[in-house]
């Protein structure tokens, strides 16, 4: 059977504040490469224009023999309203990948991590709503997973409007977006985490399988603290729900 783990696009360098040390550009390739990997994108926190140079940081710091692994350069920016994402639509023509989180709520306002469940899941989900709008986002990543929240990944999914979510996912599948599939909530949430990547794929949505890597070690989905490749399986995640980087379309800058 093919490896359905080839891939990993969300992983972060040191050039975002919450990477480790050990994760510079070249410690990011070597990683990828002993992971058998035939692709990486590499996205750094883009939250501010601050950040904006990040992307051109890991360009100039990639090796020049990449010993067959396709590199992409991407970032992962944030929704801070259903209207009101990060980075541009002009900026983000430039990106190889647009990440674009919906529930980063520490960096909006720290007092939307005090909501409760439901609530939390509805403004996720309008975030989401706008991040697929934009017309130029390609992965929406960790779904319902709010950062330096007491609530947690399997909490709010429970709390999800189950229609209202549909919804959502509907309009991703038609605008190409995909839903990213991390292995670390299998593990560590199965039940909640099956369900959510259950209705992703039967609603028709495209999904990466991505690690969120802040340290090489990461990178690939390796560790105990990522649910296997026969656990997806088990999801009925398969090769043919997989996004292809290659194929994805933009609409064209306006």
């Amino acid at each position: 059977m093919p490896r359905l783990i080839r891939s990993d696009f969300h992983i972060h360098t040191n050039h975002s504040l919450c990477g480790s040390r050990e994760a510079t550009t070249q410690a990011v390739v070597r990683a990828a490469q002993e992971a058998g990997l035939d692709a990486i994108a590499i996205t750094d926190h883009l939250v501010a224009p601050a950040n904006f140079g990040r992307p051109q940081l890991v360009r100039d710091e990639l090796p020049n023999d990449l010993e067959g692994l396709r590199v992409y350069v991407g970032g992962e920016a944030d929704m801070h309203a259903p209207d009101k994402p990060t980075i541009s639509r002009e900026y983000a023509a430039g990106l190889d990948l647009v990440v674009m989180s919906a529930s980063h709520l520490h960096n909006i306002d720290t007092q939307l991590l005090e909501m409760e469940p439901r609530e939390m899941a509805a403004f996720v989900l309008n975030l989401m709503d706008g991040a697929i709008e934009t017309g130029y986002v390609d992965v929406i990543p960790h779904a319902f997973h709010v950062p330096n929240c007491r609530r947690s990944f399997g909490e709010i999914v429970e709390a999800v409007d189950s229609n209202r979510l549909r919804e959502t996912l509907a309009k991703a599948a038609v605008a190409g977006v995909a839903m990213e599939v991390n292995p670390f909530f299998l593990k560590a949430q199965p039940e909640q985490a099956t369900w959510l990547f259950q209705l992703f794929l039967e609603i028709g949505c495209k999904v990466t399988i991505s690690s969120d890597a802040h340290h090489p070690r990461h990178i690939g989905c390796r560790g105990d603290r990522f649910a296997s490749e026969a656990e997806l399986r088990a999801v009925g995640i398969g090769e043919e729900h997989l996004f292809d980087i290659e194929e994805r379309s933009r609409r064209p800058v306006e």
